[in-house]
């Protein structure tokens, strides 16, 4: 169990946490939120020894192993299997020691290493390695490629897969789900909730922690404070905790009123000088716990576009690529003003190359790309924060592109300086911040940054590949509500559910070289991938419906019946799960429940995701051998 005793933190003179109490359960998979610069990395330093506390203690069982994702950038001529496969570091120390006894001839050793070796899953390691890459999106063809050959987001894949390869105790992950495509972001979290350590995660997705997370650490204000059940759960604790202070602050403020309008008539009577006094002494008595800080809102304006031309862009039977490689085929298009569209698809499926084709940075092989005559494009690329001029200021960098490009309504052929101000104030680049250097910024703040510098120019096409990395709950909120008011077009590439179902109303699923629409929703895609899709949406089990023409009729038709059963099943335990949690996360609002009734709710939503999981891999066992015959 991880403790916490009088916790205090600080980074120099500024105290981040102080004076926390709480205690992380083992197994526990805990959530840390709260505002940038609460704390959360500061803790995180902590736990990995890198920080001592300034006061109290933070204790960790010292058998623990710990693992967290290295900060600087993976490089090296290893393969990419056998980088990742060196964060088991009690497998590689194993196979080191078996080496020099080899060496040595000494049998004695080599028996009892080999048994170890045995224990330690040596004779598995790579095929366990492999699978964990493809899971984290790697091809085939990757895993022997050199870890200098991959791009920046790769290797922050390859760093996550050696972390997780760690035969860890206590897992730290900072921000996992950046640099990973939805499809990615849905294996974690299931590689996660198999995880039997105990795990920190700091994350700004939401979807994520109510997927992977049993508790709920928040920092704010100097504060740590411990909420059982995933975010869903804290955030209407967090509500109730709110309202139920302000009724309380409100009640001491009547009170304290009170108390003042007789001090202030009595106290200069003689006959009640000792009532007043004792008045006095209890105002001073009387205070109220402060009121919870509610997260920042922040309100983005997103100026409109000059001309909103219909359509505005279309691809009729376009093919394109890279080289000699053909990656997408015969994708025909059509945008008009007010399209919301999400892509969905694995990671090398096509969904950049189609942002390219439509921005017009990538020429097709084939096919015809027609923009309109007034179609303004704004691209954000996953490579935009990296692009920003680390020497240059906010204000430098806007008013240098307003005047490159020149703004109607607007004074010359650019921003005048205020006018630039207030429009960065808007994306919280406020007072200094407009004149001081980029390079220091967080990537969050760069984030932002780079996504007012877009939307200055007024494009009615934007074309958005993950632009909620590094952006924080208060800024992918105020991204939604800009995008939701947007008179323009928009496209949607994004690892963040809540993002793509507050903004998207018709999804496309780049698959096998092809464009096509997904008319379900996230849920059903997310079903489509862990193989529990109907028929219709499931390519495997319409395979399978398919090609089940041959073999024993008996036989397959008994096969048949038992796969659809399997499918009822798993059906049936998805919702069992699903009220597990709900149940759960009811009984962590609720001042009654016990630690007891909490682990027993915990215990039951995990039983059912067992069962799921098995009954998921019975199915996926049937389905391949229908498919066989």
């Amino acid at each position: 169990m991880i403790r916490a005793r009088s916790l205090t933190l600080a980074r120099g003179s500024r105290v981040l946490i102080r004076d926390a109490h709480f205690d992380l359960p083992p197994g526990a998979r805990v959530g840390v939120v709260g505002r940038n610069g609460t704390g959360k990395s500061s803790l995180f330093a902590a736990l990995q020894g890198g920080l001592a506390a300034e006061g109290g203690e933070l204790v960790v069982p010292g058998h623990w192993v710990r693992a967290s994702v290295a900060q600087h950038m993976p490089q090296g001529a290893d393969s990419a299997l056998a980088y990742a496969l060196a964060g088991d570091e009690e497998l590689a120390e194993l196979r080191r020691r078996y080496r020099l006894a080899e060496q040595q001839d000494d049998g004695v050793e080599i028996a009892q290493l080999g048994v170890a070796l045995d224990h330690a899953g040596n004779w598995d390691a790579e095929a366990r390695t492999a699978q964990l890459l493809r899971g984290l999106g790697f091809a085939e063809g990757d895993l022997k490629r050199a870890v200098d050959e991959f791009s920046g987001g790769w290797r922050m894949r390859l760093a996550l897969a050696r972390t997780l390869m760690c035969r860890s105790d206590l897992l730290l992950l900072d921000e996992p789900t950046n640099h990973l495509d939805l499809d990615t972001v849905l294996w974690l979290e299931g590689w996660l909730k198999r995880y039997r350590g105990t795990l920190l995660a700091i994350s700004h997705d939401r979807d994520f922690l109510d997927a992977v997370c049993t508790h709920t650490l928040y920092l704010d204000g100097e504060t740590a404070q411990l909420y059982a059940g995933a975010f869903s759960a804290f955030a209407r604790q967090r509500v109730a905790h709110i309202e139920q202070a302000r009724r309380e602050a409100a009640q001491v403020a009547a009170r304290r009123a009170h108390l003042q309008r007789f001090v202030d008539r009595f106290k200069a009577k003689a006959s009640k000088a000792r009532q007043a006094q004792s008045r006095v002494k209890a105002l001073e008595k009387l205070s109220a716990a402060p009121v919870p800080a509610e997260e920042s809102e922040v309100h983005w304006v997103v100026p409109a576009p000059a001309k909103l031309p219909d359509p505005l862009l279309s691809l009729a039977g376009v093919s394109a690529g890279y080289g000699e490689r053909r990656v997408l085929d015969g994708v025909s298009l059509y945008l008009e003003p007010g399209d919301r569209v999400g892509l969905l698809g694995r990671n090398g499926a096509g969904k950049s190359t189609l942002m390219k084709l439509l921005a017009g940075v990538l020429e097709p092989f084939a096919g015809e790309r027609k923009p309109a005559r007034d179609l303004a494009i704004g691209y954000f690329a996953q490579s935009q924060v990296e692009e920003l001029l680390a020497d240059a200021t906010p204000l430098q960098l806007l008013l240098e592109g307003t005047r490159a490009r020149g703004h109607e309504g607007v004074q010359g052929s650019g921003y005048s300086e205020q006018q630039a101000r207030d429009y960065l104030g808007g994306f919280g680049y406020g007072g200094e911040m407009a004149t001081q250097a980029v390079g220091p910024r967080s990537g969050g703040e760069k984030a932002r940054l780079a996504l007012a510098l877009l939307l200055v120019h007024k494009p009615n096409l934007l074309l958005l590949d993950e632009p909620t990395n590094h952006l924080d709950m208060a800024a992918r909120a105020a991204l939604v509500e800009a995008l939701q008011d947007y008179p323009g077009a928009v496209v949607l590439v994004s690892h963040d559910r809540a993002l793509l179902e507050s903004c998207c109303e018709r999804y496309l699923r780049v698959h096998t070289g092809a464009v096509g629409d997904f008319d379900e929703d996230l849920d059903a895609y997310a079903r489509l991938l862990r193989g529990e899709g109907t028929a219709s949406t499931n390519p495997v089990i319409a395979n399978v419906v398919v090609k089940a023409g041959g073999g024993d009729h008996k036989e397959r038709r008994a096969l048949g019946n038992r796969l659809k059963r399997l499918e009822e099943q798993v059906e049936k335990l998805t919702l069992a799960e699903r009220a597990a949690e709900q149940a759960l996360a009811d009984a962590a609002t609720h001042q009654g429940s016990n630690a007891l009734e909490l682990v027993r709710l915990e215990q039951a939503r995990a039983d059912a995701a067992a069962a799921r999981e098995q009954s998921e891999l019975e199915w996926l066992d049937l389905a391949e051998k229908i498919e066989a015959m």
